[in-house]
Formats: structure tokens, C-alpha cells, sequence
């Protein structure tokens, strides 16, 4: 009887110490504490460091599953063509935005300066040599606070002092003074010069621009894929990516562009506050705007908008083309060459900038060539030079004499035309100032 007592005992022992290796290489510990079995659980315990590492292996295996399923969905990402588009849009206005500079001072002052020479090989070769004689410089005021800006403009032809003007915006009128036309200052008809833009209203347009393209982009296809590109002879690998209008999406590419910035208030206030409207006659004017679009895109008839971008995604070339006319901005070092070919005529050339660091002071300088064939038409180049900083003081300006140009008689403008003639060199831009006043 004791011998059976001794083996019933040794059975259930060997039962244990089973249920014990079972429990410990399990992945199951909680739910085994729970059932009825006469077990040491110490010897869990004790053994939970060895289930730990039993377990390390499906941890580590599940973290690269995941590092690995993430990477290759960033590198999908990054490398569709859709998204690559989207970010060398963004990264070109991002571009132009980096350079802006958005502080809005309650006053600013600076001053514009504008020389150029052009040269031409048609009928208005002697006006446009005339006019290469003409450079501008103007200092200018503006109170953001007011919404008032000043203009002191003066002009040199071939050097010596040529036409002066001064010209006023208190944020309802623009008016003008200058001795070589008036003796006053005139009311212009319209106050298209009232609000001068800010740096902060230019940040605004790129942004409502860059929406409303990307917003075209989300709903059209993109095609991608590698090709060489010849740039100054030379062949690099590029990666090209485009995107086609034509008879089947022209209408929805209009109306995401134009609904999308129609969308945009903070775009419509700027926008209202630089054409002197209501937000609402912005609006109208985007509406007429997007049936001139949708007919110009059915008159260009395929249009195709292609980047090109090195392995490293950087932007290198634009080519917008279509069955009338070609257009293509290129990135070279810090020059952007450009052209344009439309009804056989050809105008290249490039164009760069530069800012301070301080964003106080930007210079432009562009050169151009139009031909047609072998004969050149036109060629020059324009240097415009631009500064901004804070000012102290706003100085008003007395207009309460001024003359309403709708009020001008014909008398009045008789006597204006004869000081004009007067005025050496003047008069060969009569026709500009005729469509003035």
C-alpha cells in the first residue's frame, strides 16, 4: 500500500514538473496563473527572464517589419511621381518666399532704381533707343498704419535730369504732381497706386498660387520617369516628371485653379486692398477669368507641364509646351536661363537676384534676346535695384488744390500737351503720357 502511495506520488510530481516546462516556454504565463493546477508558480518566476529572451526574437523580427515596411513606404512616397511634383512646386515657392522679407513696420521708406538698354532692329528702334536713355530713381514712404505711401520719382535722360513727378495715395485717391505737365497735383481717375503691397501680401499671393497648383496636381495623373537632359552640351541624368491638359480634364484643371484661390479670403483681401475693390468684384473678376482660361487652354490644345529633377530631387528644369507655343526655365547655379517661342519668334535669355542677409536690399538683373529666324528683333538687358527699412515719420502731403482729371478741360489739356513739346525729349513719349491723363 505504501509502495502504491510512493508511486501515485512520483506520478504527480513528473505531472508538475511537465506542467511547469510547458508553462515556461509558453507565451501564455498570465492565462496559466489562472487555471486550477497544484503548480510552483516560483519556478515561473524564477524562469521569466528566460521567457523574456524566448520571446526577443519575434520582438526584434515585428520592429523590422516595421523599420523596413516604413522605409519603403517614405521611398515610395518621395519617389511618386505625384508627390515629387508637389514638392518641386512647393520647393520653387518656397524659393521665392524664402526671400521676401514680411516685416510689415507702421513706416518703412526706401527707394527703386531702374536703368536699362534695348535694342532694336524694327520700326521702333529710335523709341527704344530713346528709352535706354531714361533711368529712374524714386525714394519712397509708406505708412501701413495709414495705408498711405509717397513716390518721389525722378528720372536723368542720357544723364542729365529729365522728368521729375510725386505721386500720392492716401488709401481712397492717387494723386500726381509734376512741373514738366501740371502745376498741380491731379486726382487720377482710378486708385490703382493708393496701396502699395507689403512683403507680407506677396507671401500671401505665392502661397494662394502655390494652393491652388497643388490643388490641381492632388486630382490630375503624373507620369514619371528617367531621362537625360542636354544642358550646355553637356548630358545629366534627370528624373522627369509631367503632367498633361487636354480636351478631357482642361475644364476641371480651370475651375480647381480658379474655386481654389476664389476660396482663399486672406488671397481676396490682398488682392481687394491692392485694386482698390470690394472682395466680391475679386471674385466676378475670377469668374470671367476662368472662362478666358478654359478657351485658352482649348486654343493651345495639348498643354504639357514638365520638371526635371536630379537624384537628389532637386529642381534643374521647367518645360511648358504646347501646340503653339513652348516655354522653359532652367536652374543654373544661381542663374535661371528662360525661353519663350510663340508664332516663330524666340525670346531667351536669363535672369538672377540677390538679397542681404537682413532682406533690406534685393537686386535683379535680367538680359533677354528676341528673333525670329536668323534676325534678331530685340535684345537688352534691365537692372532694377530695390530697398526697404523702417522710418520714423510720415510727412503729409497738402492735395486740398488738387485738380479732378475728369475736370481737366480741353483747354486745360491743350496747355498741357504744348508744356510737353516743350520739355526737350519729352515729347517722344507724348503717346504714353496720352493714355495717362
Amino acid at each position: 500500500m505504501k509502495d502504491t502511495e510512493n508511486k501515485i506520488k512520483e506520478f504527480v510530481k513528473r505531472v508538475e514538473d511537465r506542467t511547469n516546462d510547458a508553462l515556461d516556454d509558453s507565451l501564455l504565463d498570465e492565462d496559466a496563473k489562472t487555471e486550477e493546477f497544484d503548480v510552483d508558480y516560483t519556478d515561473i518566476v524564477k524562469n521569466s527572464t528566460k521567457a523574456k529572451f524566448s520571446k526577443l526574437p519575434w520582438l526584434i523580427a515585428i520592429f523590422l517589419i516595421l523599420i523596413i515596411s516604413i522605409t519603403l513606404g517614405l521611398m515610395f512616397f518621395s519617389n511618386n511621381p505625384k508627390t515629387l511634383f508637389t514638392q518641386t512646386i512647393d520647393g520653387l515657392f518656397n524659393y521665392l518666399d524664402d526671400n521676401v522679407n514680411d516685416n510689415v513696420y507702421d513706416i518703412m521708406d526706401g527707394n527703386i532704381s531702374l536703368d536699362y538698354n534695348i535694342k532694336s532692329n524694327d520700326e521702333n528702334a529710335e523709341f527704344y533707343n530713346n528709352l535706354s536713355k531714361v533711368a529712374f530713381d524714386a525714394d519712397y514712404v509708406k505708412d501701413n498704419a495709414g495705408n498711405r505711401s509717397f513716390i518721389d520719382l525722378k528720372t536723368t535722360y542720357d544723364g542729365v535730369d529729365f522728368v521729375s513727378a510725386k505721386i500720392y495715395g492716401n488709401g481712397n485717391d492717387t494723386y500726381i504732381y509734376s512741373p514738366n505737365v501740371y502745376n498741380n497735383y491731379i486726382k487720377l481717375y482710378s486708385n490703382k497706386l493708393s496701396y502699395f503691397g507689403n512683403g507680407n501680401d506677396l507671401k500671401i499671393i505665392l502661397k494662394g498660387l502655390n494652393q491652388a497648383i497643388d490643388k490641381v496636381i492632388a486630382d490630375e495623373k503624373v507620369y514619371g520617369g528617367k531621362e537625360a537632359l542636354d544642358l550646355n552640351g553637356k548630358s545629366i541624368k534627370t528624373y522627369k516628371i509631367s503632367l498633361a491638359v487636354d480636351k478631357k480634364n482642361r475644364n476641371r484643371v480651370s475651375e480647381n485653379f480658379i474655386n481654389t484661390l476664389k476660396a482663399n479670403d486672406e488671397l481676396l483681401n490682398v488682392l481687394s486692398n491692392l485694386k482698390g475693390v470690394n472682395s466680391s468684384d475679386i471674385k466676378n473678376s475670377l469668374d470671367s477669368y476662368l472662362l478666358k482660361l478654359k478657351n485658352k487652354l482649348k486654343d493651345a490644345g495639348k498643354f504639357e507641364v514638365a520638371l526635371y529633377v536630379n537624384n537628389e530631387n532637386e529642381f534643374i528644369k521647367a518645360l511648358i509646351s504646347s501646340d503653339k507655343e513652348n516655354f522653359s526655365l532652367t536652374k543654373e547655379n544661381d542663374k535661371f536661363s528662360y525661353s519663350i517661342l510663340k508664332d516663330g519668334i524666340l525670346t531667351k535669355g536669363d535672369f538672377e537676384f540677390t538679397v542681404n542677409d537682413n532682406k533690406t536690399k534685393y537686386t535683379y538683373n535680367i538680359n533677354f534676346e528676341r528673333t525670329q529666324g536668323n534676325k534678331i528683333l530685340l535684345e537688352g538687358n534691365i537692372g532694377l535695384k530695390y530697398t526697404s527699412k523702417k522710418a520714423d515719420s510720415f510727412e503729409e502731403v497738402d492735395v486740398s488744390s488738387s485738380v479732378d482729371i475728369s475736370n481737366i478741360t480741353e483747354l486745360e489739356k491743350l496747355a498741357i500737351y504744348t508744356k510737353i513739346l516743350s520739355t526737350p525729349n519729352l515729347s517722344q513719349f507724348l503717346p504714353i503720357i496720352r493714355e495717362i491723363i
